[in-house]
């Protein structure tokens, strides 16, 4: 192991961080659901965060189509799982960390298998299905879980905190339709919610600052107007009202 705390001391001078807020993320574990453009800059920033452990899912393999913003990939290896390269360069910034990763979609099983150990989740995927899924398992589990997802030149996140902020079902009567590659991406865009949805994960971690509660940040990227828009538990909401 390298020397570890010399690597993170410019992360401990911040104000209220220090040591033992490392020493806390060095033995946190985080969950992402996803790792494209959104979260994969996600996971990025959390293993170069000090991150202990880190449980990754994504299916499928390259295509040319992702480069535009998939930044954990390598455009020489077209074809292959996503996982093994995202492995190999999450690895190259954070080698100490432990690393999990799952070619899987994820469903109301795996998704609480996966999450079960975790201490936060994030929820980067491109379909609703999967999202609802991590939703279930994380109110069922009282893991915190943040929501994060772009469109176009728009992105929002959102954090629930299970049966004390509203969880995505809240908010959603029943599954959108949404297609996969449906939406346009600049990967700056998705890029920036990603590593925001990282700084929510390290509060959330560390119990440093004031995460987001029941408010949606939204980020209008063609304007640059931000609006943190209010949020409301549903109380017969089928999956966090229980």
């Amino acid at each position: 192991m390298l020397d570890y705390f010399n690597r993170y001391k410019r992360q401990m001078m911040m104000k209220g961080f220090g040591r033992e807020k490392q020493e806390i993320l060095k033995n946190s574990s985080a969950f992402v659901g996803g790792i494209g453009g959104l979260g994969g800059a996600t996971a990025a920033y959390l293993a170069s965060a000090g991150i202990g452990r880190l449980v990754i899912s994504h299916y499928g393999n390259l295509t040319e189509t992702n480069m535009n913003r998939q930044l954990l990939m390598d455009i020489n290896r077209i074809g292959e799982p996503r996982i093994d390269i995202a492995r190999e360069n999450l690895l190259k910034i954070n080698p100490d960390m432990k690393l999990e990763m799952h070619n899987v979609r994820l469903d109301d099983k795996t998704a609480y298998d996966l999450i079960k150990d975790c201490g936060v989740a994030v929820s980067a995927r491109p379909n609703f299905p999967e999202r609802l899924a991590m939703n279930s398992a994380c109110v069922r589990l009282g893991v915190p879980m943040i929501e994060a997802a772009m469109d176009d030149m728009s992105g929002y996140y959102f954090n629930i905190f299970p049966h004390e902020t509203p969880c995505l079902r809240c908010l959603m009567s029943e599954n959108k339709e949404w297609q996969e590659l449906g939406f346009g991406v600049l990967g700056a865009v998705s890029g920036t919610i990603g590593s925001l949805a990282a700084v929510e994960a390290v509060k959330i971690l560390t119990d440093f600052g004031k995460p987001l509660k029941n408010k949606m940040m939204h980020i209008d990227f063609s304007t640059m107007r931000t609006v943190q828009i209010s949020l409301k538990r549903d109380p017969a909401c089928p999956v966090c009202s229980i």
